[in-house]
């Protein structure tokens, strides 16, 4: 069975979790952060690592399966020795479901399963019976180049020549989106090594785990964070908005860099929580943010801008004994995966079509024409208030009616959660005014992609930052105060 070919990368994420932060009590919402973590890092770690054995060994055979599998399993071993010598060592005052004690609202958890069956149902109805080959951006870049990787023999470089040019002045260059990275590529690589054939059941499947990843995931951070009810809501308004599930199912890449993206802002926000547990916590922040660079470009924005808010932003406000070491933690994270990307571009990735040598006259003088601003500044702002169906206005009464969460451990360092989702925004706004495609096309084709990239952190941070409802065992129902 096809499934079976995730096994291995969820063993060895949710290990490398659970070796971080052995503290933790692997229950309720710690026990699903460490699997949806795990199995995104481990997918992340996987993909790189057949990538590699590809480039500097030869095509992966026996070899490579006993490798990968003897790795899980020496992982879950030493996994479940910390685990167990770990578990009384951890902080007493914050342990899985106990951030804010409370009981769940059923009627809230049984409509968030509802909806999970629900979507669920709709995800495999169109995922393998409706358009089992994903969208035609997925066709001829994802599964084309992972096609070639797995029939192309001593070939396979030709993975990165894509069949769509941009127009002929650029065919040489191996055309559209050649140089993106190579996370979802190399694991749908993977998955039809491990099963010998080039099934579209691996690519689903990837798909899959990434779209009902990120609810899971989201669910168990707020949990974590804040607690259960907070979670149910938040995922409550991402399956209520529909788009996230619409290009999961379209096997999109911008949904697993939405995981990721999210992975990290969670991340980060529980070591401001935890200071006592930040070098973990930053080691894991490293792991999820490579993730995202080696996912798509756009990825590689939201690490130097992260490397940008996180640790060069906090030399004025902290002694830089402090940046050194957690940078240092940062970047023990950030190498595994990191270093595989770059060397990927380095060896192997053409240069990108939107900014390279022959386009850069005309990428100067965009920079310079204030109409490209005016264009795409008012493209995302009227996309603001109408994306997913003008539910930013349902969050804007949900806030009037709620307010804010003014409790210091909430407030703490939020900001930069914030500062760097707008910083990606404003980088989105670069992109588009520095393209050399036709303006109105490239915002038309892409924009709501772009914004489904950053809505399930949005939506993390907003449920973070909002009071939301209580159950208490004594106290019934009521409004957090």
């Amino acid at each position: 069975m096809e499934i079976l070919a995730f096994i291995p990368p969820v063993l060895i994420g949710s290990a490398l979790v659970v070796l971080l932060l052995p503290q933790f009590n692997l229950k309720g919402g710690w026990i699903i952060f460490t699997v949806c973590l795990g199995s995104g890092i481990g997918v992340g770690l996987t993909s790189s690592t057949i990538f590699l054995w590809l480039a500097w060994i030869g095509r992966p055979g026996a070899g490579y399966h006993l490798f990968e599998i003897g790795s899980a399993i020496l992982l879950t071993v030493m996994a479940a020795c910390r685990y167990r010598r770990g578990r009384t060592a951890g902080p007493d005052h914050f342990r899985a479901d106990e951030a804010q004690p409370d009981v769940p609202v059923r009627w809230l958890k049984r409509l968030v399963v509802v909806l999970l069956l629900i979507s669920s149902g709709s995800f495999g109805l169109k995922a393998f019976v409706e358009d089992p080959y994903g969208t035609i951006d997925v066709r001829i870049v994802w599964n084309y180049r992972a096609r070639w990787l797995f029939r192309g023999g001593d070939q396979w470089q030709h993975a990165f020549y894509s069949p769509v040019a941009r127009d002929v002045e650029y065919e040489d260059d191996k055309g559209h989106a050649a140089d993106y990275p190579l996370l979802i590529t190399a694991s749908v690589y993977r998955g039809w090594e491990v099963i010998g054939k080039d099934h579209f059941s691996i690519p689903i499947l990837i798909a899959a785990l990434f779209t009902f990843g990120t609810y899971f995931f989201m669910y168990a951070a707020l949990a974590v964070l804040r607690n259960r009810n907070q979670g149910y809501m938040a995922v409550l308004l991402m399956l209520v908005s529909t788009q996230f599930l619409h290009l999961g199912t379209d096997q999109y890449g911008d949904v697993p860099l939405a995981f990721f993206i999210l992975g990290t802002v969670a991340i980060f926000a529980l070591k401001d929580r935890l200071p006592e547990i930040s070098p973990q916590l930053l080691a894991l922040a490293g792991f999820t943010t490579a993730c995202a660079a080696w996912t798509k470009n756009e990825g590689v924005l939201f690490l130097a801008l992260v490397i940008l808010v996180r640790f060069i932003g906090q030399m004025g406000r902290a002694d830089w004994s402090t940046v050194a070491r957690e940078s240092g933690y940062f970047l023990l994270g950030l190498m595994p995966v990191g270093g595989t990307l770059l060397y990927y571009k380095v060896m192997f990735a053409p240069r990108n079509d939107m900014i390279n040598v022959p386009t850069l006259r005309e990428t100067i003088f965009h920079l310079f024409d204030l109409d490209r601003y005016l264009i795409t500044g008012a493209a995302i702002l009227k996309k603001i208030m109408t994306f997913n169906e003008s539910i930013v206005i349902l969050l804007a009464v949900y806030w009037l009616i709620s307010g804010l969460d003014r409790s210091d451990k909430v407030r703490k360092h939020v900001a930069s959660n914030i500062i760097l989702l707008f910083l990606m925004l404003g980088g989105y706004l670069f992109a588009y005014v520095i393209t050399p495609y036709d303006l109105e096309w490239h915002i038309g084709s892409s924009i709501r992609r772009l914004f489904i990239q950053l809505w399930p952190a949005w939506v993390f941070i907003f449920f973070y930052c909002v009071r939301g409802p209580e159950l208490t065992a004594d106290k019934g129902m009521k409004i957090r105060s």
